[in-house]
């Protein structure tokens, strides 16, 4: 008898990996719901496990006969197998057999993997927080990994300490990842990103913060045409700050323009908000901008967004030339470690965070301190 453990994510997906390898012939023996380690048994999903057993004479004699014609009622195969005691004492130690190594299976089953018991259950939350928040599972694995080598070191942490080491951890892993404070050593500002994500009013928040805080002169050029709202938002924002703004159609538009305002000290770039997920949409915008050493590009995201969706237009953007990053809508959001994650996986940081609609006030200049700050403050909840 071959006895077989099975792990999947679900029953069906189970059944096909029993199916595939000993046939339909196959028995269940056991089955239940399991987390599937990742490791050190610590980091874990949702699965299930099957052991299944099937006779291997019988399964192989089904593998054998499929292709064998049946054969006509009233005559004997001569090779057919007789039934005798010997046999039957046979086929009964065979099953003993197979009994013991089924036993010895589960009890290896249950001592499997087995948590340390004085590993704190707050460890536990710790992970699970992290993934909750849009960390990717391969970097929450690196973090935890860490923390459990420090763990076993003292076992006495408390749930503040593991909390503490987790802060540092993750402010180590961004390494060199800058932080850029100073956004307006260029002259002009450009915000390029998907729709929806906020740019025209993170770019006021942006104008207003040079101007009234600042006390920089400022003006503004928009290439923005697909929206009428968009310009007359822009416009808006321009007669508040008292800023000229000049709207752009093409290439030619665009170099005209910068030469009128190259008199300012900050020039503030809005741009057509579309589905950056289409390739063409990224060049079109480049046959507009031309992107140079004298202008620095902010790709504005959502933490509204899916994880999958920013990683998408972020390498859509890639090629543009992409400064830092301005994250919006914090206040609407509690999956916050997506600005961990992008920042980590393109080592670039992000120069702002937007959490309302006030402007200037929901501009938040931001620190790779603050930013880890701001997400263990979101996990340690």
């Amino acid at each position: 008898m071959k006895v077989k453990k099975y792990k999947a994510e679900n029953m069906q997906q189970a059944m096909q990996l029993v199916r595939l390898e000993l046939g339909d012939d196959a028995v269940i023996l056991n089955s239940k719901a399991v987390k599937t380690s990742r490791f050190f048994g610590l980091l874990s999903k949702k699965g299930v496990e099957v052991i299944a057993a099937v006779d291997e004479d019988l399964s192989n004699q089904t593998v054998k006969t499929k292709n064998i014609p049946i054969q006509s009622e009233g005559i004997p195969d001569s090779k057919q197998k007789i039934s005798s005691p010997a046999a039957s004492r046979i086929e009964q130690d065979k099953l003993f057999d197979s009994i013991l190594e089924m036993k010895k299976m589960m009890k290896s089953l249950t001592q499997e993997k087995q948590r340390d018991p004085l590993l704190p259950d707050f460890f536990f939350h710790l992970e699970e927080k992290l993934l909750q928040s849009e960390i990717s599972s391969l970097h929450v694995e690196e973090l935890m990994e860490t923390i459990y080598g420090k763990w076993l070191e003292n076992k006495t942490m408390t749930d503040k300490s593991l909390l503490k080491l987790l802060e540092t951890e993750v402010l180590q892993s961004l390494g060199e990842v800058s932080f850029d404070q100073d956004s307006y050593k260029k002259k002009f500002i450009c915000l390029v990103g998907p729709t929806g994500v906020g740019k025209t009013t993170t770019l006021a928040k942006l104008a207003a913060d040079a101007s009234l805080k600042k006390g920089k002169s400022i003006g503004f050029i928009t290439t923005d045409t697909y929206r009428i709202a968009a310009i007359e938002q822009l416009k808006t924002y321009a007669s508040i700050l008292d800023a000229p703004i000049e709207v752009c159609y093409s290439a030619e538009d665009f170099s005209a323009a910068k030469n009128k305002l190259s008199h300012l000290d900050v020039v503030f770039i809005d741009t057509a908000g579309r589905n950056f997920l289409n390739e063409r949409f990224v060049e079109e915008l480049k046959e507009v901008l031309d992107f140079k050493e004298e202008m620095t590009t902010f790709l504005v995201l959502s933490l509204t967004s899916k994880m999958s969706d920013m990683k998408k237009i972020t390498d859509q953007f890639w090629n543009v030339g992409i400064h830092q990053f301005i994250f919006t809508k914090k206040d609407e959001t509690t999956s916050i470690g997506s600005m961990y994650e992008i920042s980590r996986t393109y080592q670039k940081g992000a120069a702002f965070v937007t959490d309302g609609q006030n402007v200037p006030e929901d501009l938040i200049p931001f620190t790779k301190e603050l930013m880890v700050r701001t997400i263990m403050e979101e996990i340690g909840e």
